[in-house]
């Protein structure tokens, strides 16, 4: 065999010339190029190699395939952000009025409490990279009732809107804060108004807040003073200025402004506090007003009015979360933070609560969701992400015949419900035979939560449209057919038939297995893959949450997603339809009451339309 030969059918060249060395490292090269080079694996003998590709294959498709669901949110419920621009031109501070050294103001902050000014102040920028886009300043404020070790901060909203105004598509902006120590820290822009934001750091750090029940004095006229820190030199400055027009509580919406002595304007200003005469902080600058004559103003905030406001916030005592989640106070709105755009669109496309900015920040968990996993996963055929999700159990399928498990994916299909583009509910459903159908629609049985309005669940929402899916890639429209609210049951025909299915016959297959062991199957929500949890029929059904008397209990743990699915025996006979009320156990409709409300169905809608056309 020549050389030219053996390098033709891939092997290493060994001909006389070329050292041990050498051929070591031809051997080392040829495994590197096997493992970048589809070739490469074709012609690789070494099974971990082609265990290694096989994963990165996967990983790249679960990759694009989450690429692809976040793309369609964005595109659908996010708003367009442009290029960012690679500018050199940085936010360039100006300093106001004169330094403050520490100890040299102090301010009552409470009746008979004062600290120094200068720990009541710092400054708050925000960042593109290393550039600086924008800086002001900011007050701590009580950190509430909150577990975490929080400090939060007031300040001005324009930081809110230099925020917008600068985000581009690389989403990388971050806020960073200037403590009175000169030490800076990450600080996470959260809620604001059309005047205030909350800017919170991780950590309690040595600041003073204010008092905010403290009893408001009569506002004063002159002899004000506002102060501000800078965030590159971290100079605490202050400057002299007097009222130029103060509004009575009724007028809210016109504007309290000061007038600076010095006409120094500076950005450094808003968001700090401002003084009276005795230097008790009386109110918080706002912004730069001008009225078109020439003379610029600064807008503030009294004090009586930014206590109302932060109370309002619910930041301090919140009140009682609203019961599917997270919600806003009146007027006010969260930023999305940098890098969580795709998130927060996400969890809107599936109508989820927006969590609070924090949450997002600190990588929080969405629990009770569609898209959990339970018992065993069992992936469908083709599946091409690699390993499923693991779920709860294992060696569930395992219980089954092989003719069932053969079965099952053929007859489980999952559903979701949407209102436009948000997906409203989703959960399983099982495939059955029509009792006495003519038609050639293939029905599916699940639960009637799919099409329950979400303001009135004793109500059918008809604007809902219903989409169908059975891996790996069957997929069609469904028309609600049928509905029972009393015990939950729902009947979705397929608006085009689906292929190689096994659907159930309910009506004249009863159980044979009177066996207490039974599966509880499901299909998640996503990538609609089969889960099995195992368990057995409870006697009776005290501590069931569902309100239905013959709703009967079985010990299967499932999530939501298997709300509608079918309860079998060992055997694979249906023994009823499972809900979910997230008590650790898992209620279900016994298969004979199902029968019976079904049996006095005597046509579907689709029935009736099949046979007037075919009458026709």
């Amino acid at each position: 065999m020549t050389a030219k030969t053996t390098r033709n059918k891939g092997m290493i060249d060994c001909t006389r010339g070329l050292s041990r060395e050498q051929r070591a490292i031809n051997r080392r090269n040829k495994l590197d190029s096997s493992l970048v080079s589809s070739r490469g694996y074709k012609r690789s003998r070494n099974p971990h190699v082609n265990w290694i590709l096989k994963r990165i294959a996967a990983t790249e498709a679960f990759c694009k395939f989450e690429d692809n669901l976040s793309a369609i949110a964005v595109q659908r419920f996010g708003e367009p952000l442009p290029d960012r621009e690679d500018s050199n031109i940085a936010f360039e501070e100006r300093s106001f009025g004169e330094i403050v050294k520490p100890g040299e103001i102090t301010c009552p902050i409470s009746t008979n409490y004062a600290v120094d000014l200068s720990s009541l102040v710092v400054s708050i920028a925000l960042f593109d990279g290393d550039k600086m886009l924008f800086a002001c300043s900011g007050i701590p404020i009580p950190h509430g009732r909150t577990t975490q070790s929080l400090t939060r901060f007031v300040t001005s909203a324009h930081l809110v809107t230099q925020f917008n105004q600068n985000r581009n598509k690389d989403d990388k902006l971050r806020v960073a804060v200037r403590l009175p120590n000169n030490r800076a820290t990450d600080g996470f822009l959260g809620l604001y108004d059309k005047d205030i934001a909350i800017v919170t750091c991780f950590g309690f750090l040595g600041v003073h807040r204010i008092d905010l029940n403290d009893k408001a004095k009569p506002f004063p006229v002159d002899n004000l003073k506002a102060a501000g820190r800078a965030f590159n030199s971290g100079s605490l400055m202050a400057m002299r200025g007097s009222l130029y027009q103060k509004r009575p509580l009724e007028h809210l919406e016109d504007l309290n402004t000061w007038v600076s002595d010095s006409q120094h304007i500076s950005k450094a200003v808003l968001g700090g506090p401002l003084l009276g005469s005795d230097n008790k902080i009386v109110g918080m600058s706002l912004d730069i007003y001008d009225p078109g004559d020439a003379n610029l103003r600064y807008t503030f905030l009294p004090m009586d009015l930014l206590c109302k406001r932060l109370k309002h916030f619910q930041i301090l005592n919140p009140e009682k979360l609203h019961n599917r989640g997270y919600t806003l106070p009146k007027d006010v709105s969260s930023v999305v933070p940098s890098g969580f755009m795709q998130t927060v669109c996400r969890l809107k496309s599936c109508d989820y609560p927006i969590p609070p900015p924090l949450v997002l920040e600190f990588n929080g968990q969405l629990f009770n969701h569609f898209e959990e996993c339970f018992g065993e996963v069992l992936p469908w055929k083709g599946y091409p992400y690699g390993h499923p999700p693991s779920g709860s159990e294992k060696c569930v399928w395992n219980q089954l015949p092989k003719d069932i498990v053969t079965d099952v994916p053929r007859r489980v299909v999952s559903l979701a419900s949407f209102n436009g583009y948000v997906r409203t509910f989703a959960c399983t459903g099982l495939l059955i035979k029509w009792h006495g159908s003519k038609a050639k629609h293939t029905v599916i049985l699940t639960s009637a939560s799919l099409v329950r309005g979400r303001c009135n669940e004793d109500s059918i929402d008809n604007s809902l449209t219903i989409e169908v899916f059975l891996p790996p890639n069957q997929h069609a429209g469904g028309t609600l057919e049928f509905y029972n609210l009393d015990y939950n049951i729902a009947i979705v025909s397929l608006n085009k038939n689906f292929n190689a299915i096994r659907p159930d016959d309910i009506f004249t297959k009863n159980a044979q297995n009177k066996c207490k062991k039974v599966v509880a199957i499901g299909r998640d929500a996503k990538l609609h893959l089969l889960m099995a949890a195992s368990g057995e029929v409870k006697p009776g059904n005290k501590g069931c949450k569902v309100v239905c008397e013959d709703v009967r209990l079985s010990t299967c743990k499932i999530k939501k997603a298997g709300i509608g699915g079918p309860l079998i025996n060992l055997d694979g006979s249906f023994v009823g339809m499972n809900f979910y009320d997230g008590s650790g156990v898992t209620p279900f409709l016994p298969r004979h009451k199902i029968v019976k409300v079904l049996s006095r169905v005597n046509s579907l809608p689709s029935e009736c339309i099949w046979q007037y056309r075919a009458s026709g």
